[in-house]
């Protein structure tokens, strides 16, 4: 049969793949404009401003060239030897900020994370009242990290604190702990980032619980399995990818906590508290060296992509093959 220029030949069949096919490609496509604004979103708000603070950082950028920062002096990596090896106004290194900065997200996340867990166990069960109670665990997320300073900065008070005043009457602390200066300080912040922050951990694990099949539970009781074997067998395994991520979140947050050290303590704040965010401050606002603070937060953003890289590792194991 003679087929005229421009007709189709090709059989029915082969044409409605093509057209599924282009009707597919045509959806990809569309999937792919709709993340145009979060692409531009994440540009404007993350790439660019990361970009800028790298070119800052090999830049000697301080309060004379701050007017033309684009043509201040090249200073290469001589801002981040100076960052580890010069204190700052403060009298702290970003080596020993860094040290801080992780003594206080890993010990807050040690402490917050059993006690959400166990939180979570003990609501995961519905009973009468256990819908008053979940809302209740929740009031120390919920409130304000500022409100939460403020309201640990008198807990902690020398003498007449809370904190003070029930320790001596149980033979533990003196009246006068000074809890909110020297050494005793960093230890003042991490109780009360722990207070705050296990919530977080709770409502994390509360979700994870909530997608362990009930069926599960019952066969388990069925067998004979005590509550110490449901837990081992059933619970953590069903929650171990929402706990592992609870546990990054958490520690991340800790880490780049400036909130709590800057309101807690009188400015500037002592040195056992001088986490990352607060020395990244001070250089940039008091010492108007903008140069090692811009090397300083570059070392931090490095820091705090290395536990989003173990997750993302991690849960890429995990998937079956």
């Amino acid at each position: 049969m003679l087929v005229t220029k421009g007709t189709d030949t090709r059989p029915p069949a082969a044409i409605a793949i093509v057209q599924r096919r282009w009707r597919r490609r045509r959806h990809r496509d569309r999937a792919l404009w709709m993340l145009t604004p979060t692409a531009v979103a994440i540009t404007v708000i993350v790439l660019i401003p990361v970009a800028l603070t790298l070119v800052l950082s090999v830049l000697d950028v301080n309060l004379t060239t701050l007017r033309e920062w684009l043509g201040a002096p090249w200073a290469g990596l001589a801002n981040y030897k100076n960052a580890f090896t010069i204190p700052s106004i403060n009298g702290v290194t970003l080596g020993d900020s860094i040290w801080i900065s992780f003594a206080f997200s890993v010990g807050s996340t040690l402490v917050a994370t059993p006690i959400g867990l166990l939180a979570a166990l003990s609501v995961h069960r519905r009973f009468r009242g256990s819908g008053l109670v979940r809302a209740l665990y929740l009031i120390p997320y919920v409130i304000p990290t500022f409100v939460v300073a403020l309201m640990a900065r008198l807990i902690f008070l020398s003498h007449d604190g809370l904190f003070d005043v029930i320790f001596s009457k149980i033979g533990l602390t003196g009246r006068d702990t000074y809890w909110l200066t020297g050494s005793h300080a960093f230890w003042a912040m991490l109780m009360t980032e722990i207070w705050a922050a296990w919530p977080f951990m709770y409502l994390m694990v509360l979700a994870g619980l909530q997608a362990i099949p009930r069926e599960l539970y019952e066969a388990a009781v069925l067998d004979g399995a005590g509550i110490y074997q449901r837990v081992r067998y059933i619970v953590m395994p069903g929650i171990s990818r929402v706990l592992l991520l609870g546990v990054l979140l958490s520690t991340v947050f800790h880490f780049s906590n400036f909130t709590l050290a800057f309101v807690m303590f009188t400015q500037p704040p002592p040195t056992s508290v001088q986490v990352l965010p607060i020395n990244i401050y001070f250089n940039a606002f008091s010492s108007f060296d903008y140069g090692v603070a811009c090397a300083m937060a570059i070392v931090t953003i490095v820091i705090l992509l290395i536990p989003g890289y173990l997750y993302l590792r991690a849960t890429k194991l995990a998937e079956p093959a």
